[in-house]
């Protein structure tokens, strides 16, 4: 598989990004991690993908059918090795790519593992400044198929970024996930993020759904 994290794709990088959609404004400094009160999860059945087993543990990622709305890309892509042509209703001809890890845990609080897989796409130029975006499909077992629970995207990027954010270390708990955002100030070379928020995504009526990002760095 020619993937590789996206720090390592970043450092062979020389030219300008060419970042996803901006987000307005940027985090708030010197903000602390807090606990919030969860609401009750959700088990709703959400999209479809196709049959799955009781272990997603078992499940072939590279080979397997996913959102990739993440991406802008309407419609679930089935990877081939780890990758797929699809057509970004923002930027066009993209390809998206399993990124870096699968993580497990059980969010919706049925006793069973759901996944979060790691993907992102590109413009086809291999390096950091042909990266799009990056996001997780979230997924579980349900009735034997693969079933969408959601997708999780940043929710923190500068105006000014010189690229585009990463997503890290999701942590699972009955109700949400939480997640690690790296992202780019002006003066943040490709390979080198400075700021860092967390930001935890709620089940909520069968979707999952952002607290405003809290920034850590």
């Amino acid at each position: 598989m020619r993937r590789v994290l996206p720090l390592v794709l970043a450092l062979a990088a020389c030219t300008g990004p060419e970042p996803g959609p901006k987000i307005t404004g940027q985090p708030e400094p010197n903000q602390t991690a807090s606990a919030t009160t969860p609401p009750a999860s959700s088990a709703a059945a959400g999209p479809t993908l196709g049959p799955a087993p009781e272990d997603l543990r078992s499940v072939d990622w590279r080979q397997a059918t996913l959102p990739a709305g993440f991406c802008h890309v309407g419609k679930p892509v089935r990877l081939s090795d780890g990758t797929a042509r699809a057509t970004s209703e923002l930027w066009g001809s993209v390809e998206v790519f399993l990124d870096v890890d699968v993580h497990y845990g059980d969010v919706d609080g049925d006793g069973r593992e759901e996944a979060a897989i790691s993907l992102g796409c590109d413009n086809g130029g291999g390096t950091a400044s042909s990266q799009l975006a990056f996001g997780f499909a979230v997924v579980r077992s349900a009735r034997g198929a693969l079933e969408v629970v959601g997708e999780i995207t940043p929710t923190t990027m500068r105006d000014d970024a010189t690229h585009v954010p990463l997503l890290s270390e999701p942590k699972f708990e009955k109700g949400a996930i939480t997640v690690k955002e790296l992202w780019y100030r002006p003066s943040d070379a490709n390979c080198c993020p400075s700021g860092a928020s967390l930001t935890r995504w709620w089940l909520r009526d069968g979707a999952l759904k952002a607290d405003p990002p809290v920034q850590v760095s």
